[in-house]
């Protein structure tokens, strides 16, 4: 019993030194996984064909510096959905959260003057990281009309001051400045462009 409990121990201590020092390898039964690291992404390694999406967290704000805004399609018919466009012009990914500012201008409306600034939807906003030469996009639902036409669209970017004059060649918009549920307003910022 004893000569056993010598062999179990000393085959034991071989196994356990055996991946000490020497070179030798560990045994498979004795090996364990390593432990899982991190998960960070360099704004180099973001902008990789390879990579997997930015952790929003990690990734700089955009800026008015970094985006281009410009309108994309419009759908409906009694009430209208047009799409601002977001690019990333920039050689980084970038995070957008948030509504953003839209201003139509237009002719001085003897009630409310020349410029409707909309409303945001009541929806909850969410960081969307947008990736070298990608977009995220701004929905904005409008209620046409028949007596007052804008001339442009007034945008700005979530968290920026900074804004860009685009045409506006989508018809007459009905003015609800002040309404407390008004059918025009704006959405937030949402990955892509549609």
């Amino acid at each position: 019993m004893t000569s056993r409990r010598i062999t179990l121990a000393a085959g034991l201590l071989l196994l356990l030194c055996a991946g000490c020092g020497g070179g030798g390898s560990t045994p498979a039964a004795l090996s364990t996984a390593p432990a899982a690291a991190p998960t960070t992404t360099t704004s180099a390694q973001a902008a990789g064909p390879e990579s997997s999406r930015p952790d929003a967290a990690r990734v700089d704000r955009c800026t008015s510096g970094s985006l281009r805004a410009s309108l994309g399609t419009t759908l409906g018919d009694n009430q209208k959905d047009t799409t601002i466009v977001w690019r990333n012009t920039s050689d980084a990914p970038c995070t957008m959260t948030g509504f953003g500012g839209v201003d139509l201008r237009g002719p001085d409306d003897p009630q409310f003057g020349p410029s409707y600034s909309l409303p945001r939807a009541g929806e909850e906003p969410t960081a969307v990281v947008v990736k070298p030469g990608g977009t995220a996009h701004t929905v904005i639902t409008w209620l046409p009309g028949d007596s007052w036409t804008p001339t442009d669209i007034v945008v700005t970017a979530p968290d920026e001051t900074t804004s860009t004059t685009l045409k506006w060649d989508q018809g007459p918009v009905s003015r609800q400045d002040g309404a407390t549920r008004p059918g025009t307003y704006i959405h937030p910022v949402a990955p892509g462009s549609v």
